[in-house]
């Protein structure tokens, strides 16, 4: 009877701790950049962490950069040479040829750059679009 008094107590008296309004943070802070899953080739977004917030031509630039680690099951069809991209409206200039990229490499461009409405490539005297972001 003692035993299921004590519980009885214990189980009314809860754990003590008091209701509260939520807390505030910061805001979350990256460069969300778009990769081609290697199982299936399926784009999807991927947060890269930043110290601050990341506006779309540096998303870009790490895109360009990324180097597909074989174990993350991710893989990265922009190249390199392609690393200085602008963003200007709904016009991407890429340094090198359009025409040269690859669907996926294009997709990956046109999501991670972000834009709201249709994507214009534009590079090596050559344009692509307007494309939307397929994901």
């Amino acid at each position: 009877m003692k035993r299921a008094l004590l519980v009885l107590v214990l189980v009314l008296s809860g754990c003590g701790v008091q209701p509260s309004d939520p807390i505030g943070g910061s805001q979350a802070t990256g460069a969300l950049i778009y990769l081609i899953r290697t199982y299936d080739n399926t784009l999807v977004p991927i947060l890269r962490p930043t110290k601050h917030q990341t506006p779309a031509d540096a998303a870009l630039t790490m895109l360009a950069q990324f180097q597909a680690e074989q174990t993350s099951g991710y893989r990265n069809e922009v190249p390199t040479e392609a690393e200085l991209m602008t963003v200007n409206g709904s016009t991407v200039t890429v340094p090198i040829d359009v025409t040269s990229l690859s669907t996926l490499a294009t997709q990956q461009i046109v999501c991670t750059a972000a834009v709201p409405g249709p994507v214009t490539l534009v590079g090596g005297g050559q344009s692509r679009g307007p494309l939307t972001c397929p994901v």
